[in-house]
């Protein structure tokens, strides 16, 4: 009997930092849900392209610059983003692809070029740093929005800021695998109601302590949707800092599907009008 209570309370402590990010979370609602399913249905672009400038600095305040070329495309039911990073040297010719699917799984790939070769990425990396910057590889994909498969949701008052209608929106993971999935195990978004952008996210770890804020300072219409121009990520635990803004965002309807395939990636800089 000692011996079978010792490997219990093991059990239970390996198993609790797991089930932290679930306990003591409050009851969805139905408000909660429906702002998060029109968050995550706003309006999309067929296609929109832009520089993006991200600017990383450290908790000693030196910083570093990268400049990639951004393309964004939505057309039946699966979204497809690319970056095509240009600046610095060291990184030049690295790209990023994600196909997000609405009626199947997810499909992620990275080029290195010291590698010469393409690599898909598995889901257990989602939550890893993005090209060394604050965000990870799930926030490039989910385009600030909340993927309905992993959270519950609930939401709170509204108020105004800034002449804008804000309304809360709280979130937590459905499981303990998906937290460590996401790397996150709840969030608090304050949510602009008319273009159903959440401009500030307060993102938690799965032990529930503080991991970073995303701020969106500048969004715009492209087309006929919403993106963010400027932002910043602030890594409350590392110090680090991540800005990000857009230069040339424009509407380009009829991107071509080479630059979204896997397989051109290696090529380089795609050329689009």
């Amino acid at each position: 009997m000692p011996e079978f209570r010792f490997v219990l309370v093991a059990l239970v402590l390996c198993l609790l930092p797991c089930s932290v990010a679930l306990a003591g979370q409050p009851e969805p609602n139905a408000e909660g849900q429906a702002l998060a399913e029109r968050i995550y249905h706003r309006p999309a672009s067929a296609g929109r392209v832009g520089t993006m400038h991200f600017r990383l600095v450290n908790r000693r305040g030196r910083s570093r610059e990268r400049v990639a070329l951004m393309a964004h495309s939505e057309i039946e039911g699966t979204t497809r983003v690319a970056i095509f990073f240009t600046a610095p040297a060291a990184i030049q010719n690295t790209a990023f692809l994600s196909h997000e699917h609405k009626a199947s799984d997810d499909d992620t790939w990275l080029y290195l070029p010291a590698t010469e070769r393409v690599r898909r990425l598995p889901m257990s990396e989602r939550s890893d740093a993005f090209m060394g910057t604050d965000l990870s590889y799930g926030d490039i994909r989910d385009n600030f929005r909340f993927p309905l498969q992993y959270w519950h949701f609930r939401a709170g008052g509204s108020h105004h800021d800034n002449g804008r209608e804000m309304r809360s929106l709280h979130g937590w993971a459905q499981s303990a695998e998906q937290a460590r999935d996401m790397g996150y195990g709840r969030f608090e978004a304050l949510v602009d109601e008319t273009s159903l952008f959440p401009l500030e996210i307060e993102y938690f770890d799965i032990h529930d302590k503080p991991l970073k804020r995303v701020t969106v300072s500048e969004i715009g219409l492209v087309g006929d949707a919403w993106t963010a121009l400027r932002f910043e990520v602030d890594n409350h635990q590392s110090g680090h800092r991540t800005e990000v803004h857009f230069e040339n965002m424009r509407y380009v309807p009829e991107l071509s599907e080479r630059v979204f395939q896997p397989a051109a990636l290696a090529d380089g800089l795609p050329r689009i009008p």
